[in-house]
């Protein structure tokens, strides 16, 4: 009777630590989840501030300059069009370097308040964004990386969280190369 309870004993402690390590390494893989998500919520947040600041140049320069120029409709029209973040992004650096260029060949331009108030909007906007990008991919870094590994693969699989794509390239060439 004595070696039953023993055995059971011996099986509820080890079933106890089994849990006990489940669950740690569920709130490791949760918490690093939460983390790249916080993140890339900063990121969505700005690149839509972002996005109007590029409609307000839009409309300063349609109205200052009669110029009209097509990749400031073509992300006026994104919004309509189901694009990825990235690729907003990239289109949003795009038009940045047009407003830059307009303001340098347009020092008229500059001399607009609602002109300068959008870009320091804009460069407070980048700067955020960008130390966003480097706290998402370094947090999806650690992720991915615990994803790769048994048995933290099959409790991220239990519990639906996946790998987390790059923001930056860099980071996607050496996750390849790593691969």
């Amino acid at each position: 009777m004595t070696k039953v309870l023993v055995i059971i004993l011996i099986i509820v402690i080890i079933l106890g630590i089994l849990g006990i390590l489940y669950i740690i390494a569920y709130n490791r893989l949760q918490t690093l989840n939460i983390k790249v998500n916080e993140a890339d919520n900063i990121i969505n947040e700005h690149l839509k501030k972002r996005y109007d600041y590029v409609i307000r140049v839009s409309h300063l320069i349609k109205k200052n300059l009669n110029l009209d120029i097509d990749l400031f409709q073509e992300i006026e029209n994104s919004k309509n069009n189901n694009i990825s973040n990235m690729e907003l992004d990239n289109k949003i650096k795009e038009a940045y370097d047009i407003i830059l260029q307009l303001r340098e060949d347009y020092p008229k331009l500059n001399e607009n308040r609602g002109f300068k108030d959008v870009l320091i909007d804009f460069n407070e906007s980048n700067e955020i964004i960008e130390a966003s990008k480097s706290f998402y991919d370094k947090y999806a870094t650690s992720l991915n990386s615990l994803l790769n590994k048994f048995p933290l693969n099959l409790i991220g699989k239990i519990h639906h969280i996946d790998k987390k794509e790059y923001y930056s390239s860099i980071k996607i060439e050496e996750n390849i190369i790593d691969d």
